[in-house]
């Protein structure tokens, strides 16, 4: 039987279910464990400065953002032993569909830092992702979303945006209005990110990170990405997708009716495509086995629940301008655009290592 034909049947019904809760079939349902929690706002402080800054609080981070197309810029920074060497800072370009494009990145402050320094052009701003007033987490911080199949009960869970700690308010201009109202569109592709940096000690923390680059130095009003992975395998609810609770969807998805929140992933071509993207940086060395494990299990239930063929080469269709571009339904970044994402040995690895797998199923 083909490929295609398996997936669409066997997951003719899907939706989410709380975690070990058994579902009647095919009927899906939505559940959830609760979130009570807080999280830290993450606090920044901007600079246009081209000489050393000396950031009035303790940070982690400083995300740079520079001109669309431009050169990659470097940094370096200050400790107790003085100023360090200076680190190439490869800027990303991407972003919405509807807004001209552009370019950032985030880089890791040494442990200790009082300072940095950033090569000349751009904009800066030192990140503090644990120091902020607590910001009270409504909703379910977990929800699984999962083929509704007898066929197949596993699903994935998803630990949601409220379980990470978003900040909403980054969503909403001054008057109350929605910066990035959502809108949905058919799923045609799949496309494998990586945030292009270490990770720390608290992967929920980095993703607010991202999220702070996205939504407010870039101006975006969220996150540009549906999924993110952290090393432990954990699966992080991306780009807000309506208050139904389902992530990624209008709705509860199903093959043939499963459209997709427009991101900020993949610039020209966000409409119907989803955009995964695993936390580290990728460039010489390999996701953990957890992460990549994660991301497979991702894919396939995202090919699941969509009907995509995970095999299949695509004529990408932009619903907005028409244009046509061949390409994988599971692709790399860098398929998409001239890019280094998702790091160099990843790529390499990517066909054997992500793609072979999903396409294999479950073994």
């Amino acid at each position: 039987m083909h490929r295609r034909t398996f997936l669409t049947r066997a997951t003719a019904a899907a939706g989410l279910a709380a975690l070990g809760t058994a579902l009647p079939s095919p009927r899906p349902a939505l559940a959830g464990t609760a979130s009570d929690g807080t999280a830290p706002r993450v606090l920044a402080e901007r600079s246009s400065s081209a000489g050393l800054v000396r950031p009035e609080r303790r940070f982690d981070m400083v995300a740079v953002t520079g001109a669309p197309g431009g050169r990659d810029t470097a940094i370096r920074f200050e400790t107790a032993d003085g100023l360090g060497p200076w680190r190439p800072v490869h800027l990303h370009t991407g972003g919405r569909d509807d807004r001209e494009p552009s370019a950032a990145a985030l880089v890791r402050a040494p442990e200790g830092a009082t300072g940095y320094e950033a090569g000349p052009g751009g904009r800066t701003a030192a990140v503090n992702l644990t120091d902020g007033e607590e910001l009270r987490l409504g909703g379910p911080g977990r929800v699984t979303l999962s083929p509704g199949s007898s066929a197949a009960r596993a699903g994935v869970p998803f630990r949601t945006r409220a379980g990470w700690g978003a900040d909403e308010s980054w969503r909403f201009g001054e008057e109350g209005e929605d910066l990035w109202a959502p809108e949905f569109h058919p799923v045609q592709a799949l496309t494998v990110h990586h945030t292009a940096m270490p990770t720390g000690d608290d992967p929920a923390a980095d993703v607010r990170a991202v999220h702070y680059l996205h939504a407010v130095e870039q101006a975006w009003g969220d996150i540009g990405y549906h999924v993110l992975i952290d090393p432990e395998g954990t699966v992080y609810e991306g780009r807000h997708s309506g208050g139904d609770g389902v992530p990624v969807f209008s709705g509860v998805p199903s093959p043939g009716r499963a459209r997709a929140v427009t991101a900020g992933h993949a610039f020209g071509f966000n409409h119907g495509n989803v955009g995964v993207c695993l936390l580290g940086d990728f460039t010489e060395e390999l996701p953990t086995d957890a992460a990549q494990d994660s991301l497979v299990a991702v894919l396939r239930l995202l090919c699941a629940v969509t009907g995509v063929d995970p095999s299949e080469r695509i004529g990408y269709v932009n619903p907005v301008t028409g244009a046509v571009t061949p390409g994988d339904a599971i692709s790399r970044h860098r398929d998409w655009l001239d890019t280094e994402c998702p790091g160099n040995a990843f790529a390499e690895a990517f066909d054997t290592a992500i793609r072979d797998r999903v396409v294999g199923g479950p073994s």
